[in-house]
């Protein structure tokens, strides 16, 4: 898992209502909690090759209904393990949130290709679903 508060999206993630964060140990450690359920909220990277990348970007700009067509539609997303596309994902343990945002490997860096999609709920269970077990 990564620690969050280095990850790009870390102050879209702290800015929101429903997220609550705590400095612990001496502030070398940061606590990130989804505050409706009180669940631990974790972070973690998974790189794509281009073809796996496109899919992960139609998934993230999918509407919420259309979201179980659409994964039906791309198919299985297989990970690679260095790939041109860093899918950044935060979620909670049971679920109920999901912030993920999709960057492309440009200039020996990776840049964010688009903005941060937070959902919460069954939304976030279903968007979490291709990428998380």
């Amino acid at each position: 898992m990564e620690n969050i508060k280095k990850m790009e999206m870390a102050n879209a993630l702290f800015e929101k209502n429903c997220i609550k964060v705590e400095k612990a140990c001496l502030g070398l450690f940061t606590k990130v909690t989804y505050t409706p359920t009180n669940s631990p909220v974790v972070g973690l990277y998974q790189e794509y090759d281009s073809a796996n990348g496109q899919k992960v970007q139609e998934i993230l700009s999918t509407t919420c209904s259309e979201l179980d067509r659409v994964e039906e539609k791309v198919g299985k997303i297989q990970v690679a393990d260095n790939g041109s596309f860093r899918l950044a994902i935060c979620f909670s343990k049971d679920h109920k949130f999901a912030a993920l945002q999709i960057a492309q490997y440009s200039n020996f860096q990776y840049k964010p290709v688009g903005e941060v999609r937070f959902a919460e709920g069954e939304e976030a269970i279903k968007v979490l679903q291709p990428f998380v077990k």
